[in-house]
């Protein structure tokens, strides 16, 4: 992950997040902002813990993108859509950030002040907690009314219920909203940049660095157990094809963090185009198509152009008949060609809600077939075929091993709506 640099990591991950919903657009960095500068004035928490407090904060809410009706009611204030992103997104965080430590604070942002005192963390953490359940209601009080002033939020938080939100809490957040002239100027360029200034000094891992980026991609995959398998299986496919076709060390690192990021832009389809069964036309042809030239909008200027190149060209062809841009043979690397096939691979070897995995020899009668046609490379093809029984069931275990994932996510978080649905009336 050397080729990514912990400002462009930032920026390739709010840009997405913002894709969301345009509504929620700079709300994770905000809240981020606002939990910053207090735990910055607070001495029991490091320079480090803070740094990783407010990277799960940027992704606080991607429990959003797993049911995007939540959004309406998230926000208008209703707890339970507030409740279902808090858990599910606290559950993803747990097993696929690299700080798992913090989930707690997403799975009770939304959850009472009573809540949170009875929860199994330590008084510093749940004062973070608290904190950052008032900003958070905050700015979403400041998204549903962007015409508002900052008497009119400092009367929204006055009201808050004393019953969910710690009042210390609210009376810092009334504070700097007096100090700031909060929302009118909160520039969300400065709180963007800001952020960036304090965090770039923290010593992030190149393993650090990897989960975060995977974080990101699977939270886009995991939208149903059929996408969740997608970009695993494709990147796993991709490494070893690089391996095999004899790139040098950068060159496959290049390959790895480009296929790894091939389907960013998805994040702006619905999911009933992604899994539609049939052959899309028209508007939802169009409209799949499309997050190839937004994945390329996230990370033009954040990656280095080899890894932008890997990123957007796997729909390319050899023949000119591929896109966006209808490349040919003298635009596509060897780098393209590979993770074309090995997007190819993962689509076909993926059971979906309306097809089962291809058996290996009809994948690749499909790709010698496509090979012949001259829209991809026979050099990968043939290479892969020579090592087919290697490759193909590393993508299954892959696959497995991503699908077992995606279950135990959703068996925790089935079961945290089941508690919450018993708990409800006694409450």
């Amino acid at each position: 992950m050397k080729e990514l640099t912990i400002e462009n990591l930032q920026d390739i991950i709010v840009r997405t997040l913002n894709h969301i919903d345009r509504r929620l657009t700079g709300h994770g960095e905000r809240v981020a902002y606002g939990t910053l500068l207090m735990l910055k004035e607070d001495p029991r928490f490091s320079y480090i813990e803070t740094c990783k407090i407010i990277w799960t904060i940027l992704l606080h809410d991607i429990g959003i993108f797993h049911n995007m009706a939540n959004v309406e009611g998230l926000l208008k204030n209703e707890r339970a859509s507030a409740f279902l992103h808090a858990h599910y997104g606290s559950f993803f965080l747990k097993y696929l950030s690299p700080y798992p430590e913090y989930a707690p604070i997403v799975y009770y942002h939304h959850s009472s002040r009573e809540d949170v005192e009875s929860a199994c963390m330590s008084e510093k953490m749940k004062w973070a907690c608290k904190y950052m359940q008032a900003l958070d209601a905050a700015d979403l009080y400041c998204v549903s009314h962007p015409e508002a002033k900052s008497d009119q939020l400092l009367g929204f938080l006055s009201r808050l219920s004393a019953k969910r939100y710690d009042k210390r809490a609210v009376d810092i957040i009334m504070g700097l909203v007096r100090k700031y002239q909060i929302p009118q100027n909160l520039i969300l360029e400065n709180v963007h940049r800001e952020l960036l200034q304090y965090l770039k000094k923290m010593h992030v891992t190149e393993e650090e660095k990897a989960a975060l980026l995977q974080t990101l991609v699977s939270f886009i995959d995991f939208r149903s157990h059929y996408t969740a398998l997608h970009c695993a299986i494709m990147v796993h496919v991709s490494d070893m094809l690089g391996g095999l076709c004899g790139l040098d060390e950068e060159t496959r690192a290049a390959l790895h963090i480009g296929a790894t990021l091939h389907d960013l832009g998805k994040i702006a389809i619905p999911v009933e185009i992604l899994e539609s069964p049939g052959k899309l036309a028209g508007k939802n042809w169009e409209t799949m198509k499309s997050h190839v030239s937004l994945t390329e909008e996230i990370l033009r200027g954040r990656v280095p152009d080899n890894v932008l190149h890997i990123a957007i060209r796997h729909h390319e062809t050899l023949n000119g008949t591929g896109y966006p841009l209808g490349l040919n043979a003298d635009s596509l690397d060897l780098p393209a060609r590979i993770v074309a096939v090995a997007d190819i691979v993962s689509a076909l070897s993926e059971e979906r809600s309306y097809k089962s995995a291809f058996p290996l020899d009809e994948v690749l009668q499909i790709l010698w077939d496509m090979a012949d046609s001259g829209r991809i490379s026979p050099e990968v093809v043939r290479i892969l075929d020579d090592n087919k029984e290697e490759i193909y069931e590393a993508a299954r275990e892959k696959g497995r091993k991503t699908s077992e994932m995606y279950d135990k996510i959703y068996r925790e978080y089935a079961l945290s709506v089941q508690k919450y649905v018993e708990d409800k009336p006694s409450k």
